[in-house]
């Protein structure tokens, strides 16, 4: 499962990172499909707006009670286990697809119910049971959690392993026995990440309470096998290090030794062990399969295109299975061609060339992937605008596809939510770039509005996924663009380091000459386009504002950064590092990080703001937002602080996002759609 893009997914698209209260669980009923299915839950559904929806006779309401499944991990073929939204936060259910296409399907069954989001699970080799990850309130403060599988949806079932609310941990990974975890934490100093190894069952007591290895910097557990332990090392997000561990002797070797950036993605033990299945941009412009020797330290390639290889998932084999005649390997990839997903099933042989491919049509974008055990299913979380994120189920020997959930639609009509049209344009200086285009049909002679959403990051990607937000805007008569100016990922690593430091503003400028491009169309009124944008998104809408003043009609800036300095000095010291990569670092570029905050153009800034923040965030703290309100407040110019103290980086709580969403709106109809009439 790659965890960044599910983390993504649980703020509902607002920001980069945060927590999805639920009400007492619901009953799930049978299904009336073959796909399992969610029903509502009733005291999670607001009374009908009062007012009138847009023409699709959809409201905001019904939007936000749409209900999402994702981060799928196979117990086996049919059976596995999921995230869902369905309760207001993200939770574990466990469901089954039967063998036979015509049987009663089971209902899901909730296995956790805490008022906080589970972001992330990883199933124990056997599946007795598995291991989940569990923050507070949207503070990422990671929590490791024990869930026995045996005993079903019992309150029992899952035990917390850890209780340390100050700390960090990663989601642990288990042996090829299941006998042992390997996870890090922050626990010795709240900044770097020390590896620890527990035996199962665990004790609460002693469980994390003394690493096998102290680490300095960003670390996380990628494989475990045998007594090695694949340890990643992040320096940035284009710049990362693997290590192999002994889990008795601590004793540790770099295997990806380098000069500059280079990234090192998903490593995978081989079936045989010698080697690792990684992803790698080493002498390329993107993401490419690679095999690593893991004596001589040989690189050779296996699967690339001229698109990166956003993730990858090979069965677990063990050497009783492969002494059974199993040579190969199996792997499942995603490729990123322009935001959408292709996935590829590929074979190789002991000498790791490909000896057979196939490729699945999805046809979205994926963001949680795992195989089953036995190797001949991958299960999938996938979304499209007009698809909420479900998980389906490919076969491996096929490429045959099958949905596997049905989640709760809040009865709307999908085929009236609005698709998404990729644009490219030039930019000045001659750079591709693109964005995406929702809208309805406009009428003759209509001039609408348009609000441009910015992504986050800014190592990431605008790809056309579920957001009601968005759908919202769309069939309420805004036109939505959704761009990846340079910088961003997906369109190799030339671009994405073209707003490094000095360049930063360059992505600015690209904002603006998106905006220019859009306000030439002729369905468009120029003077009626504003920004919104989460974290990073933030940061450029505040950015947009204070550098083309005249260009925008309104702001909506979410969990954004204001003032580099402060929010380097404030973030989480184990984030520091890894961000003072991308932005410069305060001992040698605070000169140059005081130029670049929008703090200290405030002057310049000429359209209504509206800034959303998280009391509890971790990543870019609330000062940001209380520093940038208040100094455009001073100025006498209109501004809103909406502000949730039970969340984080984001608005991720359904309840939460009733009160924001509602709010947002509210501010675009004032400022933006209804400066037409006031002309």
């Amino acid at each position: 499962m790659r965890l960044p893009r599910l983390a993504l997914l649980v703020a509902t698209g607002l920001a980069s990172c945060a927590s999805p209260e639920p009400p007492k669980p619901v009953p799930v009923p049978p299904a009336a499909l073959v796909p399992p299915t969610f029903a509502p839950p009733p005291e999670a559904t607001p009374e009908p707006p009062a007012e009138a929806g847009p023409s699709s006779g959809i409201t905001l309401e019904q939007l936000l009670d749409v209900h999402r499944a994702t981060g799928a991990r196979a117990l086996g073929r049919e059976k596995f286990l999921f995230l869902s939204d369905a309760p207001g936060t993200m939770q574990i259910f466990s469901a089954s697809l039967d063998a036979a296409p015509t049987a009663e399907p089971q209902a899901p069954v909730q296995l956790t119910k805490f008022p906080d989001r589970v972001s992330g699970l990883r199933v124990a080799p056997g599946g007795a049971g598995a291991v989940f990850l569990k923050d507070k309130g949207g503070d990422e403060n990671d929590q490791i959690h024990w869930l026995d599988l045996a005993a079903g949806d019992k309150p029992e079932a899952a035990q917390a392993l850890t209780d340390a609310p100050k700390v960090k941990h990663t989601l642990p990974v288990f042996d090829e026995a299941g006998k042992r975890v390997a996870f890090t934490s922050n626990a010795r100093n709240g900044k770097d990440m020390d590896l620890y190894v527990e035996a199962l069952p665990a004790k609460k007591e002693t469980f994390g309470k003394k690493p096998i290895a102290e680490l300095s910097g960003s670390h996380a557990v990628a494989d475990f096998h045998g007594d090695r332990i694949i340890v990643s090392e992040a320096r940035s997000g284009f710049d990362q290090d693997l290590w192999v561990v002994d889990a008795k002797t601590a004793t540790k070797k770099l295997l990806t030794k380098h000069k500059g950036d280079e990234r090192w993605l998903a490593p995978h033990f081989t079936r045989d062990g010698k080697s690792l299945l990684v992803l790698t941009d080493r002498g390329r412009e993107f993401l490419s399969l690679v095999a690593l020797d893991l004596t001589t330290g040989k690189v050779t390639p296996v699967f690339e295109l001229d698109h990166d290889v956003q993730d990858i998932a090979i069965p677990a084999y063990t050497s009783d299975k492969a002494a059974a005649g199993q040579p190969e390997d199996i792997a499942v990839l995603t490729v990123n061609v322009d935001g959408v997903e292709e996935v590829h099933i590929v074979t190789l042989d002991a000498k790791r060339k490909v000896v057979s491919k196939k490729k699945a049509d999805l046809g979205g974008v994926v963001n949680s992937l795992d195989l089953a055990p036995s190797g001949d299913a991958a299960f999938l979380g996938v979304e499209r605008p007009n698809l909420p994120t479900e998980v389906f189920r490919v076969d491996v020997a096929t490429a045959a596809v099958t949905r596997a959930t049905k989640s709760h639609h809040a009865g709307i009509d999908t085929s009236k939510l609005i698709p998404s049209e990729l644009v490219p344009m030039k930019t000045s200086d001659g750079r591709a770039v693109s964005f995406f285009y929702y809208q309805t049909k406009p009428s003759a002679g209509e001039k609408r509005p348009v609000l441009i959403y910015v992504h986050g990051g800014p190592e990431g990607q605008a790809q056309p996924t579920w957001n009601p937000l968005v759908q919202w805007l769309a069939l309420a008569g805004y036109a939505v663009a959704t761009p990846n100016v340079r910088g961003s990922t997906g369109y190799g690593k030339s671009f994405a380091h073209l707003d490094d430091k000095e360049k930063r503003e360059d992505s600015v400028r690209d904002l603006s000459e998106v905006g220019k491009f859009i306000a030439a169309r002729p369905d468009v009124d120029p003077t009626r386009i504003a920004l919104l944008g989460g974290s990073y998104g933030g940061y450029m809408v505040l950015a947009g504002l204070t550098l083309y003043p005249d260009q925008w009609a309104a702001g909506v800036d979410i969990v954004g950064i204001a003032n580099f300095r402060t929010f380097l000095e404030q973030t989480a010291p184990y984030r520091r590092a890894l961000r003072e990569a991308e932005y410069g670092s305060l001992a040698k570029d605070g000169a140059f990080l005081d130029r670049v905050s929008p703090i200290h153009k405030v002057d310049r800034i000429k359209a209504p703001l509206m800034v959303v923040h998280g009391t509890r965030d971790p990543r870019v703290p609330i000062g940001e937002a209380r520093q940038i309100a208040d100094a455009v407040k001073k100025r006498g110019l209109p501004v809103e602080l909406l502000t949730f103290e039970d969340e984080g980086h984001g608005i991720a709580k359904r309840k939460n996002r009733l009160v924001a969403f509602p709010a947002m709106v509210q501010f675009l109809d004032k400022h933006v759609k209804a400066k037409a009439a006031a002309q």
